[in-house]
């Protein structure tokens, strides 16, 4: 009686976790829709920004203009002391930043044009990665559905087929008593929330690291447009500036930080399709296994995966370190810093639970 009560209890407790573990499986999949459409928005907001709609331009043209007056004039004096001619190409500069200053989207449009066919080459290996795992999904799905397990286990009614388990575990067996029926019955349960449970932890932790690995990406892409539209917005300022003697380094360090910053995108999407070509190899390993054993399980590779997709969430804190390795800035980066600490402490504390 005693046994047959802590079998109830576990089957109860093995249910109840599968319960709970479907509607976040479920709001995992409305999160990851909502964070794509969320990067749109972010897209177009920073589509217009670059049309010129936020400008600081008329400020920037006055510091632009007292500058070139110290610029010209120092230079024109100096020559007329010294007797020599005046060289006027080195004058030219403060009007060609004035030019640039009042039409600052050129600016922008330049960089965007010349950084966009790299955006679009490095999303296009993204999304193929992407489109190559649902394939396999969709493939994953129908095998499962075809194999025996899923038929006995969970059906098309989700409560499984109770005649069909009882013809495979006992092969030649016939007709089962009442005693039986009722140590068959609880044996079905058992097996039947077993198999259940590791499909739905699977899927749970699948949907949970997707989760987190678009809300991973979704960062970095807040974080960058919010960079870009500052730079945008306070670029015609570090222009004026630029005029006067000893601020020259701003307009270098503007434009190194915006391609720099630019470029986030890019060293993003590359990171994801190294995840994707991973995830591919897995769910190919995953699909090899539904295949021949006609059901999916846990194994090493499994876990070697999965605390792969961990350190690669982490490691979308250092796209604007590699984005460095294309075009280096100098400076500290406080925002990205703090955010990588948070995150490199949640590893550290789970290790301090296990102990």
């Amino acid at each position: 009686m005693i046994r047959m009560n802590k079998r109830v209890a576990y089957k109860a407790s093995i249910l109840l976790l599968g319960s709970l573990m479907m509607p976040q499986v479920l709001w995992a999949g409305e999160f990851v829709t909502f964070i794509e459409d969320f990067n749109r928005i972010i897209n177009e907001v920073g589509a217009t920004i670059d049309q010129g709609t936020v400008s600081l331009s008329t400020p920037a043209r006055a510091i632009a203009s007292l500058g070139a007056v110290f610029y010209i004039g120092f230079r024109v004096w100096r020559h007329i002391a010294n007797a020599e001619a005046v060289d006027f190409y080195p004058l030219f500069r403060p009007f060609v930043l004035a030019i640039l200053i009042a039409n600052f989207n050129w600016v922008t449009g330049l960089i965007a044009g010349l950084c966009n066919p790299v955006v679009a080459a490095t999303d296009h290996l993204r999304v193929q990665s992407q489109h190559s795992i649902d394939l396999l999904i969709e493939a994953k799905k129908k095998a499962m559905k075809e194999g025996k397990f899923w038929n006995m286990y969970v059906g098309d009614s989700g409560s499984g087929d109770r005649d069909l388990w009882y013809a495979y575990a006992n092969p030649g067996a016939g007709e089962e008593g009442w005693m039986e029926s009722m140590g068959n019955g609880i044996q079905f349960a058992m097996e039947k929330a077993s198999f259940q449970l590791q499909l739905n932890i699977k899927t749970w932790l699948s949907e949970v690291l997707q989760v987190l690995y678009q809300a991973a990406g979704l960062a970095i892409n807040v974080i960058r447009m919010f960079y870009l539209v500052v730079l945008g917005i306070l670029g015609p300022i570090s222009f004026g500036l630029a005029v006067f003697d000893g601020f020259q380094h701003t307009l270098v360090q503007w434009i190194a930080r915006y391609i720099n910053v630019y470029f986030w995108l890019p060293v993003a999407n590359v990171f994801g399709y190294i995840i994707n070509v991973i995830q591919d190899k897995m769910l190919q390993l995953d699909l090899s296994q539904i295949e021949s054993e006609g059901r999916t399980f846990f194994s090493s590779t499994d876990t070697a995966f999965l605390i792969f997709l961990v350190i690669a969430i982490i490691g979308y804190t250092t796209v604007p370190s590699v984005a460095n390795y294309i075009i280096a800035v100098g400076g500290k980066d406080s925002l990205l810093h703090k955010t990588s600490n948070i995150l490199t402490q949640y590893p550290n504390q789970f290790q301090k639970m296990l102990r």
